[in-house]
């Protein structure tokens, strides 16, 4: 048996360069990964778009004519991977920014040059006393003429030079680095591209412009050097825009132990240390801080780095100093933060609501990146592990207290300032964050906010238990300075609550007294306002409103009149039910079951002539539409505020109707009748659902071309167990025990006549019966 090798063809080039990084963005950030292996204290990129040019200058260690026969043109081989790339070295370039590991471990990245132009030329010396400086060319077009080549037969031309080339623009390195000059450019490079490369190099080298060990700049030659969107060093002080302008969670997971601090506009709220339970991380160090964007930090960001805070990005990740791609680009959700949130917006925090980064130090290996430079790490226990920890300790730490204290002072969310803190509400819902720590097994709070025990009330029972577990705490570490504040808080408490009996007690006599007088009062009001409303009803009123009643009348006549025809005719056919053999009865069968659809189809434009009957009750004394005819010509939105006013007017309605009109108008033929069969049963339904209240909210589409009605209540919503939510507009489909199931689809009726159209809300929650309604028609908006 004989033994054979592998044939490798040169499309290997197009495999592991192009095919892998596809981004001209991701491929530059791929050669400064490079400079930064090699120890370089600067890096400059240079584009020369007239001689169709790229220069990557670093000052590094540089390479050796044998470091490029045997590491560079090695394909796949990676020094950094087996740990040989400073064998000589006596102090890694890691050990300056003290993160550990190398950038880049694929020996793959190198071929990135192939990315961004046909030909590249590398110029590299190590520095020694008499070194010549290494010369390589590569013509990557060559690789690219026939795919059955074998790799290894195109040549490429390696020498020595004396110096490095020399011009106007570009600067050699000395004593020692490295120079690329690509050419045959494969992208359009201008002026805004150049803008966003350097946007784009700040977020994968540095986001929070926390690190200035290495410089990278950039130069756009012809351009003037004095603009600050093309040209000089890369960087962001984004960690200074935010730091005490809001809320964030700082992180660390090292040694078995978490140790953690929420600060809060530069104020420390607490700091608490527990045991890991994340025994696949116990190798690694694991950084992070992640920030609370409220409405003030969002627009102090987007005026500092002109650019919103959306697009900037979310939590970053990065591994032994570099970035991993795309996590925390806009649009990637690797956290899983946007699918948590639309289960309840008002509950969760998603990728808009966060901005942070998380730093990893690990061993070679530990975490993986993907050969894809744009597919993050591979899914492991490690990766699994971090997952896990960055969304409980992190993120859903800091959600926990921005959702139970923050958000629920709304004035809040446009402070820079921690004054909103210091009022006795705050002090409580930050008092029960931390007394929720207490009780748990397993966590030590080294230390909190004493000024939440400044408390004038806080009679709530979680105050109390959260006082109470803190003066445990104080008792086993003898802080008697703590526990003293805490007995004097809660004697305060105490004399509140004395005071307070007393009041009751006074407040219930006189509330006794008035009653009778208050319940006369509003007897008075509303007989005034129901004379009042109706004081302009004159005879020519009564007569339109009489001939609409005719009208309806007669059409809930006609109706009624088939039913009733048609449900003789199934008796008589039923008369001699008893003489029929069996063929005979499969015919009676199928005529009654099409009886009684007519029946019920009957019965259906009687019960919606019927609503729309009722409804002109409602207009009479309220409401100034043309009753000569049921439609009318006018503003809807008006139409509906004045509606929903005559609806307020019955104070024991439920649920309570509410119409919010945003100050849009549409004006368009309607028939206000049909608008309030749509408003009555929808408030019907929700009233079946045991709701409270119920909302209308106008809108209108990006277009402008449709008003939007959005209707939610806090009713009961569907039983999905009982019900399929896709056919509720069905007729005779109900979804409550001894439904008629013609409400929901007389409303899609009325609105498809209108041109219109109702669907359950796509974004709202599962079983909440939450609706989109749309009506045709140019908006108006103020």
């Amino acid at each position: 048996m004989s033994k054979i090798e592998f044939k490798i063809s040169t499309h290997l080039k197009d495999v592991i360069g192009r095919d892998l990084v596809t981004n001209e963005f991701v491929a530059i950030f791929e050669l400064v990964k490079n400079s930064f292996d090699a120890r370089a204290k600067h890096v400059w990129i240079t584009f020369d778009l007239e001689s169709d040019l790229i220069t990557i200058v670093d000052d590094g260690k540089g390479m050796s004519v044998d470091d490029v026969k045997d590491k560079w043109l090695f394909v796949a081989y990676s020094a950094k991977a087996d740990g040989t790339e400073d064998a000589d070295s006596t102090r890694d370039y890691r050990d300056r920014i003290k993160v550990g590991g190398y950038a880049g471990s694929k020996g793959i990245g190198r071929f990135s040059c192939d990315t961004l132009g046909t030909t590249l030329e590398l110029y590299s010396c190590v520095g020694e006393k008499g070194a010549p400086v290494t010369k390589l060319k590569v013509d990557w077009e060559e690789f690219e003429q026939n795919s059955k080549d074998e790799f290894d037969t195109i040549k490429v031309e390696l020498d020595e030079n004396s110096s490095f080339p020399k011009t106007d623009e570009v600067v050699p390195p000395s004593p020692h680095g490295t120079m690329l000059q690509i050419t045959g450019l494969r992208n359009e490079w201008d002026a805004d591209t150049i803008a966003r490369l350097r946007r784009y190099l700040a977020k994968l080298i540095d986001p929070f412009g926390t690190t200035d060990d290495v410089e990278v700049s950039s130069v756009l030659v012809g351009s003037d050097l004095n603009d600050q969107d093309l040209n000089g060093p890369i960087s962001n002080d984004i960690a200074d825009v935010l730091r005490d302008k809001t809320t964030r969670m700082e992180v660390e997971i090292a040694g078995g132990k978490i140790r953690s601090s929420l600060i809060d506009r530069g104020r420390v709220i607490y700091e608490i240390s527990e045991d890991s339970p994340y025994e696949d991380l116990t190798n690694a160090t694991i950084r992070g801080e992640v920030f609370f964007l409220n409405r003030s930090a969002k627009a102090t960001f987007a005026r500092r780095m002109k650019v919103p805070v959306v697009e900037f990005g979310s939590v970053f990740l990065f591994l032994n100093g570099f970035r991993v791609f795309p996590i925390g680009e806009e649009a990637n959700d690797s956290f899983g933060l946007n699918r948590r949130k639309q289960q309840g917006t008002s509950r969760y925090l998603g990728t808009r609501d966060v901005l942070g980064r998380v730093d990893i130090k690990a061993p070679p290996r530990m975490f993986r990146e993907a050969s894809s430079r744009d597919a993050g790490l591979i899914e492991d226990a490690h990766w699994r592990e971090l997952y896990d920890a960055v969304r409980k300790h992190m993120i859903f730490r800091l959600e926990r207290y921005v959702v139970g204290v923050n958000w629920q002072d709304s004035a809040d969310q446009s402070r820079d300032t921690p004054e909103g803190l210091e009022t006795d509400p705050a002090r409580r819902r930050i008092l029960t964050v931390i007394g929720g720590f207490a009780r748990s097994k397993g966590v030590e709070i080294i230390s909190f906010d004493r000024d939440i025990l400044e408390l004038a009330d806080a009679r709530e029972e979680a105050s109390r238990k959260a006082l109470e577990d803190l003066s445990i705490i104080a008792e086993r570490e003898g802080d008697t300075i703590l526990l003293k504040r805490i007995k004097e808080t809660q004697a305060q408490i105490a004399e509140l609550e004395r005071s307070e009996a007393e009041a009751r007690k006074e407040a219930q006599r006189y509330a006794e007294e008035s009653a009778k007088s208050d319940a006369r009062i509003s007897q008075l009001e509303k007989q005034a306002q129901y004379l009042a409303s109706g004081q302009d009803l004159d005879a020519e009123r009564i007569r339109l409103l009489l001939h609409q009643v005719n009208i309806y009348a007669g059409h809930v006549d006609a109706g009624t009149g088939r039913a009733l025809a048609n449900t003789g005719d199934l008796l008589r056919q039923l008369a001699d039910v008893e003489n029929l053999d069996e063929d005979d009865l499969d015919d009676l069968v199928g005529s009654l079951r099409h009886g009684l659809r007519q029946v019920l189809d009957n019965l259906s434009y009687t019960r919606l002539e019927n609503d729309r009957l009722r409804s002109i009750s409602r207009f009479a004394p309220n409401i100034r539409v043309d009753l000569e005819t049921s439609d009318v010509d006018g503003n809807i939105v008006e139409f509906l505020s004045e509606y929903f006013s005559v609806l307020l007017g019955d104070s024991s309605q439920l649920p309570t109707p509410t119409f919010e009109s945003n100050d849009i108008s549409l004006n368009r033929t309607f028939s206000p009748f049909d608008l309030a069969v749509i408003v009555d049963n929808l408030i019907d339904n929700a009233r079946k659902a045991k709701a409270h209240a119920i909302l209308f909210k106008a809108g209108r589409r990006k277009a402008g071309k449709r008003l939007v009605i959005n209707v939610s209540d806090d009713g009961l919503g569907f039983d999905l167990g009982r019900m399929d939510p896709a056919r509720i507009f069905e007729k005779h489909y109900s979804a409550t025990t001894g439904g008629t199931g013609l409400g929901l689809y007389h409303v899609r009726q009325v609105l498809e006549e209108m041109g219109g159209s109702i669907e359950l809300d796509p974004n709202g929650e599962p079983g909440r019966a939450d609706f989109v309604i749309t009506i045709p028609g140019a908006i108006n908006e103020p």
